[in-house]
């Protein structure tokens, strides 16, 4: 039996990497339901109630954490990483740059 493990190129382009694991849906699920919340808010909101009560700032603070989450998320799964470890971390040097 042999021990030599083969050696496998792969041919992937970071730009059309995408990252689908439960983890990472469950970060951003709240990000998405607030900013779907914000784009479908209509000119003139009904008298109701419906998760538009928010004020810009506490949405944006509620954006910021849940981007700093995935950062902080993201960098335990880089460091974890065998196969795409320094496309990880690149991607994850993006969210940082386009945070600011």
């Amino acid at each position: 039996m042999s021990s030599k493990v083969p050696s496998i190129k792969l041919k992937i382009d970071p730009r059309d990497l995408q990252i689908q694991t439960f983890t990472v849906e469950k970060l951003l699920e709240p990000l998405i339901i607030q900013v779907t919340t914000l784009v479908n808010c209509p000119q003139n909101p009904s008298s109701k109630k419906k998760g538009r009560s928010k004020r810009a700032r506490v949405l944006l603070a509620s954006v910021e954490e849940a981007t700093w989450n995935l950062l902080d998320k993201g960098e335990k799964i880089a460091k974890e990483a065998i196969v795409f470890k320094e496309e990880l971390h690149a991607a994850l040097a993006d969210v940082q740059k386009e945070s600011k």
